[in-house]
């Protein structure tokens, strides 16, 4: 079976329309897809296949700006599939499947082969809105098509040291400054092309402060683990900050650093208010200002919303450093842009934002 093709012409003004390629196994799956992208002006579907080979032949002729790709197909696999397109002819892909749900493996694998976005596949399954689904699926569509080639990539990661270091805890050395990386909707991509290339001799210690709930952080922390060059560990409260030493924490978690005799700690209590303008962003970078003065360098990834601020005008203010991660290579460019905009820091791409960490030497500048 060849793939199908689908005419289709703007009703508007001539405007770009996204153009999109569908790729499943069902054709029925292929037709609902085809229905819920098609129903949005600004997304042309341009035609769908109905296993991998089909979908490479096209896409090797055809212009797209976005696919969409199921994982489990006969003979070629959907990561299959991904890997040979961002090796050929890289495109924004996004993972429509019954298995790419939050917080799954298959989910990281797929972003660490090169899909920009997920989706779990329109379902009837406990009780879920069917119309809402299709909303946020082209909400993510769109969002998708307008990244950056560079964000999308296959990402060739070695087995990182993680597991290898056998030191405890207590054994390593106590940090004395921090780089602070917060990340929110694209966060995970952004974090598997920056952690894996950071050197394994970093001396301070890394927070990543990730807007995603924890259950989810606990699977992703467990495969970034695989792949990371530092001993890589979820945040509890009352931690102990190590040098070379990565720590994640969830956005339902508040935390704060302080000092105690010559060791730093991260202390981590539950949120109970999300709605507040100044998110948990901003509560952990006052406390890292006042504390470490020019010794904190922050990072904003990819991520919606505009909270920060507060916290990143003090980092400034105590002389530290901010960074942010360049927004045409984010899934969402929201939250880099607006802190760029507002504080006029320099943005780099994440494997740039890589090497500005492992040169970092604690003192304030880049």
């Amino acid at each position: 079976m060849t793939s199908q093709q689908i005419n289709s012409t703007h009703p508007g003004e001539g405007k770009s329309r996204i153009k999109a390629f569908i790729v499943d196994d069902s054709p029925m799956m292929c037709r609902i897809m085809k229905k819920i992208l098609g129903n949005d002006p600004d997304i042309e579907v341009l035609g769908y296949a109905l296993s991998g080979r089909e979908a490479l032949s096209f896409l090797s002729s055809n212009h797209c700006d976005l696919c969409t790709l199921d994982v489990h197909m006969p003979g070629m696999n959907g990561l299959t599939v991904l890997k040979h397109i961002m090796i050929r002819h890289p495109i924004p892909t996004l993972m429509v499947s019954a298995f790419t749900a939050d917080g799954s493996k298959v989910t990281f694998e797929a972003l660490r082969y090169g899909a920009v976005d997920f989706f779990k596949k329109p379902s009837h399954q406990e009780g879920e809105d069917l119309e809402k689904q299709a909303d946020i699926l082209r909400i993510k569509a769109k969002r998708a098509a307008r990244v950056h080639l560079e964000a999308a990539r296959y990402l060739r990661l070695k087995p990182g040291t993680d597991t290898l270091k056998v030191e405890s805890e207590a054994q390593a050395e106590d940090a004395r400054c921090a780089v602070i990386i917060y990340a929110s909707v694209g966060g995970y991509a952004a974090l598997l092309s920056l952690v894996p290339n950071l050197s394994p001799d970093l001396r301070p210690s890394l927070i990543i402060s990730m807007g995603i709930q924890g259950r989810y952080l606990d699977a992703f922390t467990e495969y970034l683990k695989g792949y990371a060059p530092l001993k890589t560990l979820r945040a509890r409260n009352r931690q102990r900050l190590k040098a070379g030493h990565i720590y994640l924490k969830s956005e339902d978690e508040a935390a704060h650093i302080e000092r105690e005799g010559d060791s730093l700690y991260m202390h981590l209590t539950p949120r109970t208010d999300l709605s507040k303008e100044e998110g948990a962003i901003d509560l952990l970078l006052l406390s890292a200002s006042e504390v470490l003065g020019n010794d904190a360098l922050t990072i904003f990834l990819s991520g919606d919303g505009h909270k920060g601020l507060t916290g990143a005008r003090e980092v400034i203010r105590n002389e530290g450093c901010i960074l942010a991660q360049t927004p045409e290579t984010c899934l969402s460019p929201e939250l880099p842009r607006f802190i760029i905009e507002n504080l006029g820091v320099k943005a780099y791409s994440p494997s740039e934002l890589s090497k500005h960490i492992s040169l970092w030497r604690c003192t304030g500048k880049e």
